[in-house]
């Protein structure tokens, strides 16, 4: 008889130590919570609850709560001017991944080619395409993107004879314009928290689509005589059908709309190519070296795939 009391007075202790190895958070509504208060600061209340604390972290709003009971028994009584951040009651706290997003730009820039033995120059350059923005956090996203690419070069002023035409042959005002369609894949790193800063860095495949050059002739046959005027000449046959390279940019985005919803982007890009563009193969002649070079500011839209609220 003895021993089974002395056993009994063993789990009320037991008991008793176990009630009282836990915080009690107490609310203004008479419900309480068995917790393991992780923080207190002047908005929020952030906890675990007792029967599971390797789970998540609990938030509930200060102003709900009238006191707090921690195990060693101290007792703290919340001011009702004390009302911070409002959170909703038991919510864990987990980042908030953006929405992907599709967009459309426009832009302009400069290009060359560079090559061996190739004086070059700065010509005008356009695009025009689409994108997909795939979030993979809170900070950065994956960009696949598509462009209709015109890229045009300067070239040299240039006086050869064709022993084809057995003629004296001098060009000038040499212009060459090359068309793109271009691909992208991209990894773009946003630098604040509101998403509206970032750089990129990727790579880039594009697919020949047209190439020619104009400029003015000024021809002179083994008799003497003399012809000029501007030409215009295909050149698809002498390049290659695919480029690629990397490319490279920085940018920003602005909310646009009531909701802030819709980004208006702005982003320079360079890029760098790695392919050599011509064939010099199919006409015969030693190896000879051209890459693009070219660099734009585009103007565009970013729209969520879904709603942000």
């Amino acid at each position: 008889m003895e021993a089974r009391k002395f056993s009994l007075i063993i789990i009320f202790i037991l008991a008793a130590c176990l009630a009282g190895a836990q915080d009690i958070i107490h609310k203004k509504n008479g419900e309480d919570i068995q917790a393991v208060i992780i923080d207190v600061s002047p908005g929020v209340i952030k906890y675990k609850k007792f029967e599971n604390q390797d789970g998540p972290v609990y938030s509930i709003a200060r102003e709900q709560v009238e006191k707090i009971i921690y195990q060693s028994g101290k007792t703290i009584e919340l001011e009702e001017q004390e009302v911070g951040v409002v959170l909703e009651e038991e919510e864990p706290l987990q980042p908030i991944s953006p929405p992907s997003t599709f967009g459309g730009h426009f832009g302009y820039g400069v290009s060359k080619i560079r090559g061996d033995d190739l004086d070059s120059k700065w010509q005008s350059a356009s695009a025009i395409g689409a994108t997909f923005n795939l979030s993979v956090g809170t900070s950065a996203t994956i960009l696949f993107g598509f462009e209709v690419l015109s890229l045009g070069t300067g070239i040299k002023d240039a006086s050869y004879f064709s022993h084809i035409d057995s003629a004296y042959f001098e060009l000038s005002n040499l212009t060459q314009d090359m068309g793109y369609i271009g691909l992208e894949v991209m990894y773009r790193q946003y630098l604040n928290r509101g998403r509206n800063y970032f750089f990129e860095l990727g790579m880039y495949g594009s697919f020949l689509v047209n190439a020619s050059w104009e400029g003015d002739a000024v021809i002179t046959d083994t008799l003497g005589n003399i012809t000029s005027g501007s030409f215009q000449e295909d050149l698809v046959e002498y390049y290659k059908p695919f480029d690629y390279g990397f490319v490279g940019g920085i940018g920003g985005r602005i909310p646009l709309g009531e909701n802030k919803k819709w980004n208006l982007t702005l982003d320079a890009r360079f890029y760098y190519g790695l392919q050599n563009i011509f064939d010099y193969k199919s006409l015969g002649v030693t190896e000879v070296t051209e890459a693009n070079l070219y660099g734009l500011i585009l103007l565009g839209v970013d729209i969520p795939t879904k709603s942000t609220d």
